[in-house]
């Protein structure tokens, strides 16, 4: 994915590795380029269609779960189902793929948090500070809500939530213009009388341990963006078919061309060539 920091507006940067058959492909250099510095600029992105693993970095003819071969897709607990649906965390019963990865990344401080991308939605993030989750989704304002000292405990009381509002960004919604205002702490307040009133998240000897965040405060992300697409489209980026347009904007993990749009994530993995 692209990197980032800042949110007021968000700089953007692209991580690579320069061609160096001497070394091995996970002990090279990254290096970075500014990609707000080229918005407003034609730019041509192209690919040999070369996947390499991006956990282990061996040559895979299709990728999973956003670029690792199918050994790493299938053996590493960050590619388990438990991560898409956190709830259904298994470490109790000691079948996690990797016990210790599971300790460090599972077992430390969550955020429930509401957010406002393409409207109203739920969602958790272990991500310090918080902010960085909300610019990964495209969020143009953000809420924390709640406080957790687990990945499964801040799972459960989001899939409880996700029965009245969405836990998913509408990508297209995202993309094409900044979302109708919605009162986040208002929203965030009703729901948490709500949770309160429920024993499941509360009273019973199953219940997620949980506190609300103390001093929340709405944060708003200005994004790096001239105008919006003119077509809401997904652009596919192959061997046959290189992306040659202008850059006209960023948001979320996409970048946002003339003819529409390509989300980044899609990329990993993928051996991508830019021109500018």
């Amino acid at each position: 994915m692209m990197s980032h920091k800042g949110i007021n507006p968000v700089s953007y940067f692209w991580d690579y590795v320069e061609e160096n058959p001497e070394k091995e492909y996970k002990d090279k250099e990254p290096k970075s380029v500014s990609i707000n510095s080229l918005i407003g600029k034609k730019i041509k992105l192209y690919t040999n269609d070369e996947i390499r693993c991006i956990e282990c970095g061996k040559k895979t003819k299709k990728s999973f779960n956003q670029g690792h071969c199918f050994v790493c897709f299938s053996k590493l607990a960050k590619n388990d189902l438990c991560i898409l649906r956190p709830e259904t965390c298994h470490f109790e019963k000691g079948t996690c793929r990797e016990p210790e990865w599971g300790k460090t990344h599972c077992f430390k401080k969550h955020i429930v948090y509401f957010a406002n991308s393409s409207g109203l939605k739920v969602g958790i993030t272990k991500e310090n500070p918080v902010s960085n989750r909300w610019v990964d989704q495209g969020a143009r304002f953000g809420f924390p809500l709640i406080e957790v000292e687990s990945r499964k405990d801040a799972g459960t009381i989001e899939a409880y939530l996700a029965k009245f509002l969405p836990d998913k960004t509408s990508w297209q919604k995202m993309v094409s213009g900044d979302p109708n205002p919605i009162n986040l702490e208002k929203e965030a307040n009703k729901f948490l009388k709500h949770i309160e009133t429920v024993p499941a998240l509360t009273k019973d000897a199953l219940a997620p341990k949980w506190k609300q965040v103390e001093k929340p405060i709405v944060t708003e992300i200005q994004y790096p963006i001239q105008e919006y697409p003119k077509k809401i489209k997904s652009l596919k980026l192959n061997k046959e078919t290189p992306i040659n347009d202008l850059l006209v904007g960023i948001k979320g993990q996409y970048l946002l061309f003339e003819s529409g749009v390509i989300n980044i994530r899609s990329l990993g993995g993928l051996w991508v060539g830019i021109e500018f």
